[in-house]
């Protein structure tokens, strides 16, 4: 619905603009300087004809935006005045077709939508740039000057009637000349105060706003040069308006609606700094220029109050203003640059500013996002990246704004003494080129940053250093206390053991030996002798087969595959296979380790037990295959192993495999 009704009001002010166009061709060629300097075409009607256009474009994607719809009416009533004031200039001046009444209103309702309405709605149009709200509720006031200008100025029109209207405005009386006056007063403070403030929204913008603001911006440096052209030459050729004069701000207005369509719509939105800061400079150039040049005139005149030759006075001004331009020449350039290129434009403070906080940044938490927001900011890039390299880790990286997968565009590596501690990398917004001058920048950053680099790296790889001693201390810390509960278990166990096997042998011995009486018959004290000596042997034995449990000599004597099998002969519930390789004496350690982490594995008694000795390159790798991890002290097992330099594999629970170089002493 929205849209429908743009585009009707476009097709209307098409066929209004070309209506005017043939009214004007009636009475002057369109191609004389009358019809170029005072009627403005054809930059004027391809002017509101754009603005239409490009108010109806905005409007079909966003149907509400009030830049679109400033566009649109502001081109529809401008193209209204546009013929209005052909048709009163051909009927009063060329004698055209209808009354005088009819040209003299016609000339009225020209003025009442031409230039004082068309300069109201820039002022709004400013005001509310890009986005269609106000930077903040304050400016309202600005925006309600414009508006108060526009209709003090329309009232002092209502005070003259339409019918006997003079285009000259010769007969506007003292009241309509004092609303004439404060209206256009107001609406030139207006559309001032609209300017500062998208000046300071395009000092606060960053990103694909800052690129929109700076494509409006563009419209006012243009506007303005346009009018400074006008003032300029109109003081050279005696305040008559010809195309040279008016033609700078024609094609001015032309550009206005583009430039505004252009931004909103967010259309390729290219690089246009370095246009912006010639043009501020070249603006700034003309006004003062023409400020001066003028004020140097005029005083000259009065002081002097003779007829000196024009050429001489204008060579002489000339000459003082261009002297006094230089003392501002560096201020005038300092202004564009921040104006074009926002922070950009002072590379080097920035490069001092992130210096001093550089002093407060001391750990990688802190350091990363500020060198990464440095980064980012100076060259206006989309996003950035900084990654620091600490050997024996991965590496540690932060982002700006915020995280983010895509590999930046650009990376400069950070260097110290040859070495590569890290990278600070960007990504420019889209149809952005990085100039040559932020490539030096960002080398000049990555090493005023490579030092911190390399302290900071160093802080971070000795505190992984002393993370791994505290696991270490830690680790260390756990074995010992592992080993005294294993020391206390094996006490415990030897003394269950030598209680259960061996004094129950000889608990009732010190009672028989006391019963025994010499008097007693020879057979009877033998036979009781004989059975102490066997109860005695059977404790003896018992006590030896306790003592296999905690060293073997045998396995000291005769090496591990004889010490295995001896001990699986005593339990009987399992077998041992050694390979032909493996059938061999071992370093101490090592085969201690291997016969009691068997001997552990058995401890619980499991039927089915298998045993394999094998070795695989210089390892000796023993398997024991049907046992349950879950019923043995498989940390001990682990910390057995790992004593003498091995590893054990867990992976399967019904298998134990460990793996122990015999290199080990």
């Amino acid at each position: 619905m929205y849209a429908r009704v743009a585009w009707v009001l476009t097709a209307l002010t098409v066929l209004i603009a070309g209506a005017d166009v043939w009214v004007t061709s009636q009475y002057r060629s369109l191609l004389s300087e009358e019809a170029v300097a005072l009627h403005g075409f054809p930059f004027v009607s391809g002017a509101v004809v754009g603005s239409a256009v490009m108010g109806a474009v905005i409007i079909q994607r966003y149907a509400r935006h009030p830049i679109g719809w400033l566009l649109n009416l502001s081109g529809f009533l401008a193209s209204i005045a546009l013929l209005a004031e052909a048709y009163s200039a051909w009927v009063l001046t060329a004698d055209g077709p209808g009354s005088w009444s009819f040209g003299a209103v016609a000339g009225w309702i020209s003025l009442l939508l031409g230039g004082q309405f068309s300069i109201a709605a820039l002022a709004i149009l400013f005001l509310v740039a890009p986005d269609g709200h106000l930077l903040s509720r304050r400016w309202r006031l600005a925006a309600i000057v414009a508006v108060l200008g526009l209709a003090s100025y329309t009232a002092g029109l209502l005070t003259v009637s339409p019918t006997s209207f003079d285009p000259e405005m010769d007969e506007v009386g003292p009241s309509g000349s004092l609303l004439f006056a404060a209206g256009s007063l107001l609406i030139i403070v207006g559309l001032i105060a609209a300017t500062v403030s998208m000046v300071r929204r395009l000092r606060r913008s960053h990103g694909e706003q800052r690129q929109q603001l700076r494509l409006i911006s563009l419209s006012v440096v243009f506007l303005v040069f346009g009018v400074v052209c006008l003032i300029v030459v109109q003081q050279f050729n005696g305040g008559r308006q010809t195309w040279v004069t008016s033609l700078p701000l024609f094609v001015a207005y032309f550009l206005v609606p583009i430039l505004f369509a252009v931004a909103v719509l967010r259309y390729r939105l290219f690089d246009l700094d370095v246009i912006i800061n010639r043009a501020v400079i070249l603006a700034a150039v003309v006004l003062f220029a023409g400020i001066g040049y003028t004020g140097l005139v005029v005083a000259v005149t009065a002081l002097v109050k003779t007829r000196t030759s024009g050429f001489w006075l204008s060579l002489l001004a000339t000459s003082l203003v261009a002297l006094a331009f230089q003392p501002l020449r560096r201020r005038v350039v300092r202004l564009a640059n921040r104006l074009a290129y926002g922070a950009r434009a002072l590379p080097y403070e920035a490069l001092s500013d992130f210096s001093r906080s550089l002093a407060e940044t001391v750990s990688p938490r802190l350091l990363l996002p500020a060198v990464a927001e440095a980064a980012g900011r100076a060259v206006s890039a989309r996003s950035s990246i900084t990654v620091l390299q600490v050997p024996g880790t991965a590496g540690v990286s932060e982002a700006w704004p915020s995280a983010s997968d895509v590999a930046p565009e650009f990376e400069v590596p950070v260097r110290h003494e040859g070495d590569v501690l890290g990278s600070i990398g960007v990504t420019l917004p889209k149809g952005q080129r990085l100039r040559a001058a932020d490539e030096r920048l960002l080398q000049d950053l990555a090493d005023q940053t490579a030092l911190a680099f390399r302290n900071v790296a160093m802080e971070s790889e000795l505190a992984a250093h002393v993370a791994a001693l505290d696991r270490t201390t830690h680790a260390l810390a756990e074995s010992r206390r592992r080993l005294i509960a294993a020391d206390d278990a094996a006490r415990c166990q030897l003394e269950s053991a030598i209680s259960r096997t061996v004094l129950s042998h000889l608990r009732s011995m010190p009672e028989r030996l006391s019963s025994l009486s010499v008097a007693r018959s020879g057979t009877t004290a033998v036979d009781e002798l004989e059975q102490l000596v066997t109860q005695t042997n059977t404790a003896l034995e018992s006590l030896r087969e306790v003592t296999h449990g905690v060293f073997p000599t045998q396995l000291a004597r005769a090496g591990l595959t004889r010490a295995l099998k001896s001990h699986l002969a005593r339990t009987g519930h399992a077998s041992l296979s050694v390979e032909p390789s493996a059938d061999r004496r071992f370093p101490a350690r090592v085969e201690t380790a291997v016969y009691f982490c068997c001997v552990e594995a058995l401890r619980a008694r499991p039927a089915g037990v298998r045993i394999d000795l094998r070795m695989v390159r210089d390892d000796l790798v023993v398997q024991v295959r049907g046992v349950s991890l879950d019923e043995i002290d498989v940390q001990a097992i682990v910390d057995r192993v790992e004593a003498v330099g091995g590893s054990p594999g867990l992976d399967d629970p019904q298998l134990l495999s460990v793996s122990i170089p015999i290199g080990v002493g």
